[in-house]
């Protein structure tokens, strides 16, 4: 062999000694270093995960029905490799599933390793499905929404989407805490994609959501309902709203929304009916807006209750000339009387004793130029003219609420301020989170945003707002028996940035009792047909609607309303606790009187009930229980006296005694009476009324 020639099998060979051991390295990186990586890979290559969905967590309304919750369904899906006659497969589940023969054969030929074929499938389906028992073809569970109260609600429930995410409303404003944690199945397949038979697998079970309790009370929103129902049909109306709010925390306790629509079935109505309207949408607000150009007008010092008006029925204001709804005018009028008549003339002369520098001022601490901070989603915010650019004219209109829009919910979170004695409260619709064993593990808290208003000034309006319903626009709106302070409210409604003429809402805004608010209440109707006054078309509304809630909360009824600007009346105080003698010689200071009813010292409870309003020299009826302790068998007689009858029952229940009604309402009368000794088991006879005394003359 020459020397060429051994040359070349040197090369030759160093070639292969070179290439041996780079595939030395290489087997020796991928054993030992890329090992891990590729037989994870290949471990992923033979797991396939089908996803299991988990439930949403429940809704319910504050006393704990479900306003909303989820039950567990089946989805039919395939994994395509396994099937092995696509095209038998298709032919038999189209029959079942009521779906094209192509579609069903595009789903099952895809080259990908899962495809849903059906979601949420009606059990009777499924079991019709699982029959055939076709290869590669499976279920697993989903979750599926149910609203089970139908309408009620629906705008603030929201809806929920196929794949169990929230788009609207509460389900979408709370959807991470609602939403829960999505679950899984594994099962190992070949390198043909078939499942291999005994073959490793993973179930990590889906977590259920956590739960929301709400403000809203069920049995309030369906009286909201119904009533708003009935004068939407009545009215042949486009629509409408009421809103109850709690004036001293800002929950609410309704929000009725027309047109409706079932979440259960949302696609079979227009988009438009799921428009939170109370919080999306800007109203020209009309007289509802008057008590906050009032409370700017006091609070500023530029006017006082002694002040008078006015009005000879227009009003020129520059070159403009402005009118008011009665073309006579009112006269001379009281600053009481201004809002009792809800002058407009009058309140262009509050609003320019004001100025515009005040005047603003106050629009923007009611909250009408910001959102309410509400827990809803799609809040809008009001719409006014700058301040910078607002002329004399401007002023003027928007002091009786016209040219300025705003959305319902600030009309409430500002009337309630006035019933609260001054605060801005932030509405909110849920109170606290629960988990699946009922633990709260999250509450609600809001905090007064600020005070707007003194408590002297919020006191001279809701006086002044008693008289509107007592006397004024707002009669049609009274509850006999209550004391009731309010707002009647008639705007030309706006449709694209421009009066609609012959286009109104009609609203009425107020809160009871008048003295003690409990409730704040908002009215509004939409494009009434025929009579489209706020006292004539909402005011009853109101009237009806409190009239059921009031009975429903057992707000004991009150004295008729009297003219609360007089002097013969007085505020009755707390005497429930005190010494008897104590409790007569505050009476006596309050100019009232007292008759002990009892042999006791301490007075147990009271009629009229504390915060009452009445004549001077009313006798309030002070009842106390004797010292002496009853005998063995026998019980003492508590006082039922202004219970409601399911408050009488349960107490004479835990006094061990039972009760005969007769009437409905709340307790006038008790018969043994209060303090008297008993056997145990003896029946209390007790009379209940709803009613007291007559509706204002002209009611």
């Amino acid at each position: 062999m020459g020397v060429l020639a051994r040359k070349r099998v040197g090369t030759v060979l160093g070639l292969v000694g070179a290439c041996f051991l780079l595939l030395m390295v290489r087997v020796i990186y991928v054993q030992f270093i890329w090992a891990g990586e590729l037989g994870q890979q290949a471990l992923d290559m033979r797991m396939q995960d089908i996803p299991i969905q988990p439930r949403r967590g429940v809704i319910y309304d504050r006393n704990g029905h479900e306003l909303a919750f989820s039950i567990d369904v089946e989805s039919l899906y395939a994994i395509p490799a396994q099937i092995k006659d696509p095209s038998e497969a298709a032919r038999a589940l189209s029959d079942i599933l009521g779906m094209k023969y192509d579609t069903l054969m595009s789903i099952l030929t895809r080259n990908t390793a899962f495809e849903w074929i059906k979601r949420k499938v009606p059990d009777d389906i499924a079991r019709q499905v699982k029959q055939l028992r076709l290869p590669g073809i499976g279920f697993t569970q989903e979750s599926l929404r149910v609203w089970p109260k139908g309408s009620l609600l629906a705008h603030v429930l929201g809806i929920v989407g196929i794949d169990n995410d929230g788009l609207e409303g509460l389900e979408y404003e709370y959807d991470r805490t609602l939403s829960g944690i999505e679950g899984k199945f594994t099962v190992e397949v070949d390198a043909i994609g078939e499942e291999l038979p005994h073959s490793q697998k993973g179930y990590v079970p889906a977590v259920q959501g956590k739960n929301l309790v709400l403000t809203i009370d069920e049995v309030i929103q369906f009286i909201a309902e119904r009533e708003l129902e009935a004068k939407v049909k009545e009215t042949n109306a486009e629509g409408g709203l009421i809103i109850a709010m709690d004036p001293s925390n800002g929950e609410i306790l309704a929000l009725a929304i027309r047109p409706e629509y079932d979440p259960n079935k949302y696609d079979e109505y227009p988009a438009e009916n799921r428009r939170i309207r109370a919080i999306t949408d800007s109203f020209p607000p009309g007289s509802t807006f008057k008590p906050i150009t009032a409370a700017a007008a006091l609070e500023s010092s530029a006017v006082s209750p002694a002040d008078t008006f006015y009005c000879d029925g227009s009003m020129r204001v520059g070159p403009d000339t402005l009118y008011c709804h009665r073309t006579e005018g009112h006269g001379s009028q009281t600053f009481y009387e201004v809002i009792q008549n809800s002058c407009n003339i009058g309140f262009v002369q509050i609003a320019q004793r004001t100025g515009t520098e005040d005047f603003y001022k106050y629009v923007e601490l009611f909250g009408m130029t910001s959102s309410t901070g509400i827990d809803l989603p799609g809040e809008a915010s009001g719409i006014i003219v700058p301040e910078e650019s607002a002329k004399p004219i401007d002023l003027a209109v928007m002091s009786y609420g016209q040219t300025l829009q705003t959305t319902p919910m600030q009309i409430v979170s500002s009337l309630a301020a006035i019933a609260n004695g001054g605060h801005m409260v932030v509405p909110h619709i849920v109170k606290e989170v629960t988990d699946n064993n009922g633990n709260v593990v999250e509450t609600k808290h809001y905090e007064p945003v600020r005070q707007v208003i003194s408590s002297r000034t919020a006191e001279e309006l809701r006086i002044a707002l008693e008289k509107v319903v007592s006397d004024g626009t707002g009669k049609a709106a009274y509850v006999p028996g209550y004391r009731l302070a309010g707002k009647t409210g008639t705007s030309n409604k706006v449709v694209g940035g421009k009066i609609a003429e012959g286009k109104y809402i009609a609203s009425f805004a107020g809160f009871a009792p008048a003295n003690d608010p409990k409730l704040v209440l908002l009215v509004m109707i939409d494009e009434p047909k025929g009579e489209y006054y706020g006292g004539v078309v909402a005011a009853p509304v109101f009237s009806a609607a409190m009239r059921d809630i009031l009975r429903y909360l057992e707000i004991p009824p009150q004295e008729e309303p009297v003219d609360v600007t007089e002097q013969e009346t007085v505020i009755v105080p707390d005497l429930v606790g005190k010494d008897v003698a104590a409790a007569q010689a505050e009476l006596r200071e309050s100019g009232l009187s007292g008759r002990i009813d009892g042999l006791g010292t301490t007075v147990v409870s009271q009629f009229p009930v504390a915060g009452a309003r009445v004549l001077r020299d009313t006798n309030v009826i002070l009842y106390t229980e004797d010292e002496e302790e009853p005998g063995e068998g026998m019980v003492r007689i508590p006082s039922i006296i202004g219970l409601g009858l399911t408050q009488a029952r349960a107490k004479l229940v835990d006094a061990g005694l039972s009760l005969s009604a007769q009437g409905k309402g709340f307790c006038v009368s008790q018969d043994p009476p209060a303090g008297s000794f008993v056997p145990k088991g003896s029946m209390v006879n007790a009379t209940f009324r709803m009613d007291v005394g007559e509706a204002p003359a002209g009611d």
